[in-house]
């Protein structure tokens, strides 16, 4: 069982259409409040991709079709009481953003096509007490599956 720590702080996925593309045309100054906002977070989330690619590379890590567990710890709010920080720390986060969020900025930093991704051996995300998160993912070397017994499509009407 192989384990890789990536030292980025877990951020969500975020959808980008064709007509976001005129925020990048459109000289910074000239842009709405709302317009500059959302091309930052584009932005943002295109360095995370491009930080997050380089730090897989760098540990020469890429997506298993199967048997791959990942992990994203996330930051307690500064605005949280050290008590109440204490008291999370290492506890599930089951809060917003959604694990599918995070799951899905992940594959698509990574993945040109994650379709050929066909089972998770887990997937989790938990709070930390630090001031920036972490992502962890651990490789089974040999992924054992138990065979499901499909039932018979015999006898069964498609009407």
């Amino acid at each position: 069982m192989a384990k890789i720590i990536l030292n980025i702080t877990p951020r969500t996925w975020i959808r980008v259409t064709a007509n976001d593309k005129i925020f990048f045309r459109i000289p910074r100054n000239e842009l709405y409040p709302s317009g500059l906002k959302r091309l930052l977070r584009i932005e943002k989330y295109n360095d995370y991709k491009v930080t997050l690619l380089g730090l897989a590379k760098d540990k020469q890590f890429t997506i298993p079709a199967q048997g791959c567990g990942v992990t994203f710890f996330i930051p307690c709010p500064k605005t949280w009481a050290k008590k109440k920080k204490k008291q999370y720390h290492g506890t599930l986060h089951q809060s917003q953003p959604d694990l599918k969020n995070f799951l899905s900025a992940f594959e698509d930093s990574l993945c040109i096509e994650d379709k050929y991704i066909a089972h998770y051996s887990y997937l989790c995300k938990r709070w930390v007490d630090f001031p920036t998160g972490w992502i962890e993912i651990t490789i089974d070397d040999n992924p054992t599956y138990s065979v499901v017994k499909m039932p018979s499509v015999e006898g069964v009407s498609t009407c």
